[in-house]
């Protein structure tokens, strides 16, 4: 994620500035990443009977999340004066903890839990984007926040297809996913309106001339077959009703796009 946002904004920046914001910003956002999944496991763990040893659990978690993002933003910090850099990439890294915290905080007792778990899980796969152009570029222009918004709502769609496969484990274990909160049918109406999000999104940089986008014609030979896989899984979500038979076939689909829109986004700008 961050090298795609790098490499989509690297015109006119030097190649060891390209080079060294690889090094930093990848190994920053896979600090980033790990405290962000460890708050995603916070967010699942159930109780238990022991309550010291719960509580121990997840100090210890806390810790090693707390231990994670902070070693990511004093990298952060370093990476910034060191090269004289601009702070935008603080004020994200400071924005994404106050999320964290917020969500520790206050998440583990909010009975909408399982919307942050799924939010958590999107941003830590997606936010690598805006986080790499942010090392590159500032302001961050309009393509990284459509390839970031086509990733994010992609994520959040194969997301809910999942929980809707397992939603009769979700309310078993009391996980309070987005589709036990909202119902099945509904999720499946969600997932295909975000479908629609992540082909409008796509189209978008398919005009002739938009910037950032250096080699149109295989963006747009590859981010056409996305749409199509989109396209038949936005379908089979809206039809499908409660026919859980397609929840697999479903989640192939978005599987397939996802890998054609990093590929698109890779040889955009080769």
């Amino acid at each position: 994620m961050v090298i795609i946002g790098l490499e989509t904004t690297r015109f006119g920046i030097g190649i060891g500035r390209v080079n060294t914001n690889i090094y930093y910003g990848s190994f920053i956002f896979v600090l980033i990443a790990i405290s962000g999944m460890l708050i995603v496991f916070i967010l699942n763990h159930k109780e238990r009977d022991d309550k010291t040893r719960r509580f121990s659990d997840l100090k210890l978690i806390i810790t090693f999340c707390a231990f994670f993002y902070g070693l990511a933003f004093s990298f952060a910090i370093y990476h910034t004066i060191a090269y004289n850099f601009e702070s935008l990439n603080l004020y994200l890294l400071t924005f994404i903890g106050i999320f964290w915290f917020l969500t520790l905080y206050y998440g583990r007792d909010w009975k909408y839990k399982g919307v942050l778990r799924n939010i958590i899980i999107s941003i830590s796969f997606s936010f690598g984007l805006i986080y790499g152009a942010s090392l590159n570029y500032t302001p961050i222009p309009a393509i990284i926040y459509l390839y970031f918004g086509a990733v994010f709502s992609l994520q959040i769609s194969k997301d809910l297809i999942n929980d809707c496969k397992h939603i009769d484990r979700d309310d078993k274990e009391r996980l309070n996913s987005i589709t036990s909160i909202i119902g099945e049918e509904k999720a499946q109406k969600l997932s295909f309106i975000l479908d629609i999000l992540v082909i409008l999104f796509l189209i978008i940089p398919m005009f002739p001339g938009f910037p950032n986008i250096f080699v149109q014609s295989l963006y747009i030979y590859v981010i056409l077959a996305a749409i199509i896989f989109v396209g038949i899984a936005a379908f089979l979500s809206f039809r499908m009703n409660n026919e859980r038979k397609f929840y697999r076939i479903v989640k192939i689909f978005l599987r397939c796009a996802m890998f054609l829109a990093f590929t698109a986004y890779i040889l955009a700008n080769f």
